[in-house]
């Protein structure tokens, strides 16, 4: 029996015949919050088999075996042999091509899954969740002192000077898809396989609902761009170096040229996934404040791209985007 660190009871459970079952069990007394994601992934993993999911989307997610609802139990399969995707960049920092591909063509099934109507989507459990970012516009002085951290008022300054693009965002937000929602690197597992394909498992489906994919997609790329500026903190003149920026443009690259192979997406769209992406820089900054205390380096740097990505998406996607006529296999 192996034990998880996470907002619930949760174990994997290994049988002398190799198999397992990951567990999750709600305590009895868990915040509501806690309740309705524990309910949700539930009813995701219900939905799964039966909403017409591309083969590979719907083999990349757990297999629900039983509930004890009573007791707030969820028994899925577990996927064994994986490591995440964090452990992937971890070790080489320019991500195989073919795992990069792979992700991007499971996440993109997923959104390419038929959406219900209103009725539908009620039926299946699922919410259709509201935009999730917060306005900085106003906060009382109350708010600003009470935040956390000693450079909460650097993050806040920062995500008011973006308020009007992120207001875009809000505006063009709808249940288009079906939506992951918190596809951060340790919920994207990876099992190479030197004789095939990467097999990708999505796993944690706690936030599932309808809204709009390029959230999830800008949430992949933002991990990736990171990750890269975790290399580059303690030189972060590198980032006036075009050159400085190869490995960042290689794997979000070649993830979005992998993702437009599946699922074409129109220029309004790749614009919005890349300020869904400083968005996530910017949620990456806010972290560190819960967590430390402060921004540190790290912090700062992901305050200054995350701007210049919902500032200036343009700019961003003609540095990154794959020219036309060059496949994501270059």
């Amino acid at each position: 029996m192996q034990e998880f660190t996470a907002r619930s009871s949760a174990m994997m459970l290994h049988f002398e015949d190799k198999t397992a079952l990951f567990v999750k069990k709600m305590d009895s007394a868990a915040e509501s919050a806690i309740e309705a994601a524990f309910r949700n992934e539930e009813a995701m993993l219900r939905l799964a088999p039966h909403a017409g999911l591309p083969a590979a989307s719907e083999l990349a997610i757990p297999r629900l075996v039983a509930t004890d609802s009573e007791h707030g139990i969820l028994v899925m399969e577990a996927k064994i042999g994986y490591i995440s995707f964090r452990e992937v960049v971890q070790k080489s920092p320019d991500v195989p091509v073919a795992v990069l591909a792979a992700v991007a063509s499971v996440i993109a099934g997923v959104h390419r899954t038929p959406v219900p109507d209103a009725n539908g989507r009620e039926a299946s459990g699922l919410r259709s969740f509201s935009f999730p970012f917060a306005s900085f516009t106003v906060l009382t002085p109350e708010q600003l002192v009470s935040g956390p951290g000693i450079d909460y008022p650097a993050y806040v300054a920062a995500m008011q000077a973006v308020d009007a693009e992120v207001d875009l965002l809000r505006r063009g937000w709808g249940p288009v898809s079906l939506v992951h929602f918190d596809l951060r690197d340790d919920n994207i597992l990876v099992r190479e396989d030197p004789a095939g394909d990467p097999e990708i498992a999505l796993v944690d489906w706690e936030m599932a609902g309808y809204g709009d994919p390029m959230l999830d997609i800008g949430t992949v790329v933002g991990q990736l761009l990171v990750q890269w500026l975790q290399t580059v903190r303690d030189a972060p003149e590198q980032l006036a170096s075009a050159a400085a920026w190869t490995t960042a443009r290689r794997n979000a690259g070649l993830f979005l040229a992998a993702y437009t192979h599946v699922a074409p997406l129109s220029e309004a769209q790749h614009l919005a996934v890349f300020r869904y992406a400083g968005l996530f820089t910017l949620m990456y900054a806010a972290g560190r404040l819960e967590q430390i205390g402060s921004l540190g380096r790290i912090g700062h740097l992901c305050l200054f791209v995350g701007r210049q990505l919902l500032k200036n998406p343009q700019g961003i996607a003609e540095l990154f985007l794959l020219p036309k006529g060059r496949s994501s296999s270059s």
